[in-house]
């Protein structure tokens, strides 16, 4: 029996083989096809892409902006390399002090 299935599928196996495909209606039109295809495919994934590039110098011009603002208004700076950390800090001591939260 599994002799007979493996002929009648070796048969099938023969005549898919031998039957040419007719691939001629395919061939008509086939760049034109294509090439709509793709133009169709890069319009509608690069919509956002095109928009993020075009936004690229406009932020670079904001962030340009931003920098010559902060140097140019910035206060003093002090030479302490340590004065944005603990800036502020004799503040809290005194008030603290003074409000008599201090451990000592």
């Amino acid at each position: 029996m599994a002799d007979s299935a493996d002929k009648k599928l070796g048969r099938l196996f023969a005549a898919a083989r031998a039957e040419q495909a007719d691939a001629s209606a395919l061939e008509v039109h086939f760049e034109t096809r294509l090439m709509a295809r793709i133009a169709e495919r890069k319009t509608l994934n690069s919509s956002w892409f095109l928009l993020a590039w075009r936004m690229v110098p406009a932020f670079a011009v904001i962030a340009l902006i931003s920098a010559v603002c902060s140097a140019a208004f910035s206060p003093s700076r002090s030479g302490d390399l340590f004065a944005s950390i603990t800036n502020g800090y004799e503040d809290v001591v005194a008030t603290s002090y003074l409000a008599g939260e201090c451990d000592e």
